[in-house]
């Protein structure tokens, strides 16, 4: 695995807002009447019109500051097969926005440009979150700039901890107390104790989570740039035998164990699931778009099983290596515009916390920061009286972030790794008489033949 990320303060705060669920690429013209033009992901999706509509006003002051450059948004989601054929083309937008785990695989693909000269003059560049740039290097080159970074967690309804009889502000710490609350909730309430998903690559990554929190590991190193799979062992089988545990000895999964995060937090903004691993601080602005209420959402640590740690990941922007000079510069400008300067500029994390809390978008969600812990403890001060998001909701899952090691995805095939373990989480949860041992075995085999490749 790589380094393992510095612990910083989980109590930085920024205003999150709702990811973006659909839409389409739009080709660039790249410069018409000295005006660059670029297009960028991470517009709001239509269905998110308070998210879209700060989009749109940043977009107009980004534009007025900047006459010469004209945005175009996307809300086209990042989809590693979709996304092949459009880089392939040339029609890929010209600022990418990607998971933590693609940029090594783009960089490497040469897919995405060098943008040493355009990021390291910008005045802020020596106080980003090192740990996070070093996925975004190679061979003294950068090549993104991160949005935000994320830890997972627990999310949990508060309103069915009290309805079962749990006490709301004392959210499960051991997997040994999520089976028993998950049991409880069932019981007591009729909801789904523990929510689980499995599909689109998420059964591998919350599998990969998982054996994390329980000491293991995903791929080691052999050699230099050689890896290998090493998560055969009981750490991921302890996972294996403790979802299956729940499923067909407990019943506290639920039936529905087949779907995808956004399946999932439609359940549990409904107030039918009582648990369920992710990112809280990530997911809350979704939470609120699907109708979730604030006071019954908690946010808790990541549980553990002999292990003490969590995974951490994070979203960057990337440019399209078909950028012009013009457009790489004019990318760099609108990513430290609209992604970097609030979180480390008082006065704009001030102003898009003033704009976000009038329409409503939430402000105060505790997250990691990107930046040191000097820059994201201004701006937390700074941005503090406008917060409106029930803090003490996430108490446990902030204050559980300072004894945590933060473990990486995978450096290297993470999504592929991902899409090989999926079956097997599924096969567990969907057969009584599966085997961990062997499903581990056969997806070793598989993950492994996906490593060879990547030498």
């Amino acid at each position: 695995m790589k380094s393992q990320f510095r612990r910083l303060n989980a109590g930085a705060l920024v205003f999150a807002l709702a990811a973006s669920t659909a839409g389409c690429a739009q080709e660039d013209a790249p410069q018409v009447g000295g005006v660059t033009t670029i297009t960028v992901m991470g517009m709001p999706a239509a269905t998110n019109a308070k998210a879209l509509k700060l989009f749109k006003d940043q977009v107009a002051a980004f534009e007025r500051a900047n006459p010469d450059i004209k945005v175009t948004g996307s809300d086209l989601p990042w989809d590693v097969k979709t996304f092949a054929p459009m880089l392939a083309a040339g029609s890929a937008p010209t600022v990418l926005r990607v998971p933590l785990t693609e940029p090594a695989g783009l960089i490497e693909r040469r897919q995405v440009a060098d943008i040493t000269k355009e990021a390291t003059a910008l005045t802020e560049f020596g106080a980003l979150n090192p740990d996070i740039m070093s996925y975004l290097t190679k061979d003294g080159a950068t090549y993104g700039l991160p949005e935000k970074a994320y830890a997972l967690g627990l999310a949990y309804n508060r309103s069915l901890f009290t309805k079962a009889g749990l006490d709301p502000d004392k959210p499960p710490a051991t997997w040994d107390e999520v089976r028993a609350y998950a049991r409880q909730i069932s019981e007591k309430t009729g909801a789904v104790g523990f929510g689980e998903i499995t599909t689109n690559n998420s059964g591998g990554w919350h599998l990969t989570a998982y054996t994390y929190s329980e000491g293991g590991s995903m791929i080691k190193e052999t050699q230099p740039g050689k890896w290998a799979a090493s998560f055969n062992d009981t750490a991921a089988r302890g996972v294996l035998d403790r979802w299956r545990a729940m499923r067909w000895e407990d019943d506290s999964m639920g039936g529905n164990v087949l779907g995808k995060q956004e399946d999932l937090i439609a359940q549990f903004s409904a107030g039918k699931v009582g648990m369920w691993v992710t990112s809280p601080s990530d997911i809350y602005p979704t939470y609120l778009t699907n109708g979730g209420k604030p006071e019954d959402f908690g946010g808790g640590p990541m549980p553990q099983g002999a292990g003490s740690a969590t995974l951490v990941g994070g979203t960057i922007h990337l440019v399209n290596v078909k950028a012009t000079p013009e457009q790489r510069a004019a990318a760099v400008k609108w990513i430290r515009f609209r992604y970097l300067r609030p979180n480390f500029d008082t006065e704009a994390a001030v102003a898009n916390a003033k704009a976000a809390a009038a329409d409503g978008t939430p402000v105060g969600v505790p997250v990691l920061p990107i930046f040191d812990q000097a820059t994201a403890d201004k701006v937390r001060e700074a941005i503090t009286p406008h917060a409106n998001v029930p803090a003490e909701n996430f108490a446990g899952y902030v204050k559980s972030l300072d004894a945590f090691t933060f473990t990486p995805e995978p450096q290297v095939a993470s999504q592929e790794i991902y899409a090989a373990l999926d079956p097997v989480a599924q096969a567990v949860l969907t057969r009584k008489d599966a085997d961990p041992a062997k499903l581990l075995a056969d997806a070793e085999a598989r993950v492994n033949a996906i490593l060879q490749k990547q030498r």
